[in-house]
């Protein structure tokens, strides 16, 4: 059996590739905004009436459906299209992608930043904190019956133990559960009975101790965000971009777009599973709700293989039309 490579050993390039890649199989955050959007929705149509709310809630996710490759039909079932198009909440609500963000903070222990100064870095990671701490207190989980273990509380919690590592300061048992990838019931055992390994400070594991454990987990994705340095990312353009659309983008840097059609349809899919789709528009939607979005395209030699998307890009669709892009 192949040992498992230290994640301390793994740069901050390869680890944003990672995170990109692996991004919503855990902490992905947004996945709770549908949730707390429907229960806002609800709350209002309480007050103002059903039409009405139904009205303007189907503006507000029209955009987010549409994405995805969906419509809403009729405004009442505005709810069941967003549950429908919730894997886009972080590329297409502003929060979202904040969140997403933060993800690489909290789970890789990188930030998806241009600067490579450790001071701006560390204030752009307490913004994105505070700003998810807020979102989190804001929102009347009890009250609207939500779950208080929640994507957005999980993220909460891993971040600011992270950033509380960082600091040398405690950290929560389950935060520490979470890094380690032991069960929290696990952890909270190494802190009590007389072959404890973890003192306890006001229920919370000193981070000297807590570091010097995970240090000895090969799970464990260190911190690096103050050496770190990523790949250069293209930045969004000036200009208003005139049809705004997320394409997936390979590792070697390749996207999807029109120009991929083969014959009359475009491949994709992962091999195996493959489908064959004729329009773009709905060919992407299809690839926007894959887990891991795979397609067909020709390498430099003219072969076509399979690729994986690895990140996704916002981009003008309209620049996308020449099939030479």
């Amino acid at each position: 059996m192949e040992k498992l490579r230290p994640r301390a050993e793994i740069g901050a390039a390869e680890r944003a590739e990672i995170f990109h890649e692996q991004y919503g199989n855990d902490l992905d955050a947004a996945d709770a905004l549908p949730e707390f959007i429907i229960a806002a929705g609800d709350y209002i149509s309480n007050i103002v009436g059903a039409g009405e709310t139904d009205a303007g809630m189907a503006v507000i996710v029209k955009g987010l459906v549409a994405v995805s490759g969906g419509n809403i039909a009729d405004p009442s079932q505005w709810r069941a299209a967003l549950m429908e198009a919730r894997s886009n909440c972080y590329s297409e609500w502003e929060v979202g992608s904040h969140l997403h963000n933060l993800a690489a903070y909290a789970d890789y222990g990188i930030v998806l930043h241009d600067s490579e100064d450790p001071g701006e870095l560390a204030h752009h990671i307490q913004t994105l904190v505070a700003e998810a701490q807020s979102l989190l207190a804001k929102t009347p989980i009890a009250q609207w019956g939500l779950s208080s273990n929640n994507p957005l509380a999980q993220l909460v919690s891993v971040a600011s133990n992270r950033w509380a590592l960082d600091n040398n300061e405690a950290v929560e048992p389950a935060a520490l559960a979470f890094f380690g990838k032991l069960s929290e019931g696990r952890v909270r055992n190494l802190m009590s009975g007389e072959n404890r390994i973890f003192s306890s400070k006001d229920g919370k594991i000193p981070a000297q101790e807590a570091l010097k454990w995970l240090a000895g987990r090969p799970e464990f994705w260190n911190s690096i965000w103050r050496d770190q340095s990523l790949p250069d990312y293209p930045h969004e353009p000036s200009a208003p971009l005139e049809q705004a659309a997320f394409v997936p983008v390979a590792r070697d840097g390749s996207m999807f777009h029109p120009g991929l059609k083969r014959g009359s349809s475009y491949t994709i899919g992962k091999k195996g599973s493959e489908e064959q789709v004729a329009d773009f528009h709905d060919a992407l939607a299809r690839l926007q709700r894959m887990p891991v979005a795979y397609w067909r395209r020709p390498n430099a030699s003219g072969n076509w293989g399979s690729v994986a998307g690895i990140r996704w890009e916002r981009v003008d669709l309209a620049a996308l039309k020449s099939p030479s892009t």
